[in-house]
């Protein structure tokens, strides 16, 4: 049966995996560094086969990524250094029928998943998951968003407003309404493939506050009419499926601005020449990655527990925000981020104040519906 309640959007996860492995394989990350980022990233390796755990050791399991060998090595040796307990990564996809299937079978092999909040609010109410014992995570190390009753964030994302002022004549929109305004800001719009993250932008270019939007989404003429200003601006629009298509559109210069991952707007800063790209957080959609631990893991509760304490170490967070654009869930590694970075940091004090929380009870109601409206309107 399809698990349309599991809403985790597994493709950023994977393209934080193709971010590190580029950023790697072009010599731009040192395994050192690759280590410390991918570490508290979560974004873990693929066995070869499904990992079965031993009570002396810790399973992570997340959506995989093409170099597990690497990524393997990221996870024990910094992890196991510090506590001598193995830790093996399973990258088969820690989906909510896969975790609820295993606790309800008595067959459970993993410890930690790396899952998103629209999945662990269902999998709570299936009382297959552990509550996160808040006596050894820290919740004032997380964003108070992020701490939930049974999940617990671990790296934060956005989607921001990006464009390339060199082609605007330096005419640099501010606001979700500037791109919605072909006369005045002319150009190719990129916008994703998927309703995740852009009915928000639509919402906002109506002028409803950034407090108010999902409550204006909240009623099918809500979604209607966010959907309406796409169909507005239709000959204007190039869609993005993936990371990489987002990046290489702006690369090419088939697009003049659009609505992206901020992790995408991490590397076309340095990719671009000077002046030919900038992103702002304004109006922009924070969204996190969760972990989540099924009930009954083979390490127990409280192993698990202390290295879900360890991801939250604030330099950890802050070498991966350096070396991914994914930022710290943490806000306590907000004073450790470096100046240069500081207006890319999505979960910046500056950043976190004009944004908004992705709603994923919205989108665990909402999406299948709208997702078919927004695809009609772009493309049909």
């Amino acid at each position: 049966m399809t698990d349309f309640n599991d809403t985790t959007d597994h493709e950023v996860k994977a393209d934080l995996i193709e971010i590190a492995a580029y950023k790697y394989r072009e010599g731009l990350l040192t395994r050192r560094g690759f280590i410390s980022a991918m570490m508290v990233l979560g974004a873990l390796p693929a066995l070869s086969g499904k990992a079965m755990a031993q009570a002396s050791e810790i399973v992570v399991v997340n959506w995989g990524g093409r170099a597990s060998e690497v990524l393997q090595e990221v996870m024990a040796d910094t992890y196991t250094a510090e506590t001598g307990i193995p830790v093996v990564i399973d990258g088969s996809g820690p989906s909510g029928g896969k975790i609820r299937a295993m606790v309800e079978s008595g067959a459970v092999v993993w410890d930690l998943c790396d899952s998103g909040m629209g999945t662990a609010i269902i999998l709570e109410e299936q009382g297959v998951i552990q509550p996160i014992n808040y006596d050894i995570v820290d919740r004032d190390a997380v964003l108070k968003e992020a701490a939930y009753k049974s999940a617990v964030g671990n790296y934060v994302y956005s989607y921001v407003l990006a464009c390339n002022p060199k082609m605007l004549d330096g005419n640099v929109p501010q606001t979700w309404e500037d791109v919605w305004n072909v006369k005045d800001f002319p150009g190719m719009r990129t916008f994703r493939k998927s309703v995740r993250g852009m009915l928000e932008s639509a919402t906002m270019a109506m002028g409803v506050p950034t407090s108010e939007v999902y409550e204006a989404l909240g009623t099918e003429d809500g979604i209607d009419a966010a959907i309406d200003k796409f169909r507005s601006i239709r000959e204007n629009i190039i869609v993005w499926g993936s990371g990489s298509d987002s990046q290489n559109l702006f690369l090419q210069e088939e697009v003049a601005m659009g609505n992206i991952w901020s992790t995408r707007a991490h590397l076309l800063k340095d990719q671009m020449d000077e002046g030919s790209f900038s992103a702002s957080f304004d109006g922009g959609v924070l969204a996190p990655g969760m972990w989540v631990v099924p009930k009954d893991n083979p390490a127990g509760s409280d192993e698990v527990m202390k290295f879900i304490a360890h991801a939250q170490t604030p330099e950890l967070q802050v070498k991966w925000l350096e070396l991914l654009g994914s930022g710290p869930a943490n806000p306590n590694a907000a004073p450790l981020v470096p100046d240069e970075l500081q207006k890319w940091n999505p979960s910046s004090p500056e950043n976190l104040a004009q944004q908004i929380f992705y709603n994923d009870e919205w989108y665990g109601k909402n999406q299948v519906a709208a997702e078919e409206k927004y695809i009609d309107a772009l493309i049909n």
